[in-house]
């Protein structure tokens, strides 16, 4: 019995969390109360007391449960690219981009991230859930190193400032989509706009990225 109570509470919590993500991407987070999370997940206000002291509190649960996207997409990615930096930077980039486009609820997790929020000091701060979930300025600067070291890039890169150029690239790409999802075909544009972001990497000699 008692067993069979707490799967039922941690049902319930689960509940509370999908709620919250579809009213936060719909209404955003300051316009969503927690009664609004209690009637969308059919229980009482008292049962969301139960599991989360504040709206923060479920705001922050709902990022600490988020397998980052990397990890993901991880299967996707054909092995024999992983010894090569710049093609396992390539489809990662794709396979994020793509995974995003088809899966619902990380369109609406990117949706509060960029769109439906007013981060307060309660709230997880905004860059530990880019980095939870989305771009990692630590792998990706890795791989640079690595492109570096193989000679697929120019030992005269600036990694930071790499680092910056690809960030506000896919932030900037995805922004827009959300903002405007029927605009382009996400999904089947994936590639071009990957290979088209990374030409802008310097390589030796001047080498076409992908010559």
């Amino acid at each position: 019995m008692a067993r069979r109570t707490k799967q039922e509470a941690l049902k319930t919590r689960q509940q509370l969390i999908e709620a919250a993500i579809h009213l936060f991407a719909e209404r955003g987070v300051a316009h969503t109360t927690l009664s609004d999370i209690a009637q969308a997940a059919q229980v009482t206000r008292g049962a969301v007391y139960w599991h989360f002291a504040s709206k923060a509190e479920l705001f922050n649960e709902i990022w600490m449960q988020q397998v980052p996207v990397r990890e993901i997409i991880r299967a996707s990615i054909p092995e024999e690219v992983w010894p090569h930096p710049l093609r396992l930077l390539r489809e990662t980039f794709i396979a994020v981009l793509q995974y995003i486009a088809r899966d619902a609820r990380q369109r609406a997790l990117l949706q509060i991230l960029y769109r439906k929020c007013e981060f307060d000091d309660e709230m997880m701060p905004e860059r530990e859930i880019r980095e939870r979930i989305g771009f990692n300025r630590r792998y990706i600067g890795e791989l640079l190193r690595k492109g570096i070291a193989e000679k697929e890039f120019a030992e005269t890169m600036d990694i930071d400032i790499t680092l910056t150029i690809l960030h506000g690239c896919l932030s900037g790409i995805l922004k827009n989509w959300l903002f405007q999802p029927d605009a382009c075909d996400l999904f089947r544009q994936a590639p071009a706009l990957v290979d088209n972001m990374l030409r802008m990497l310097p390589r030796p000699e001047k080498q076409d990225i992908f010559a």
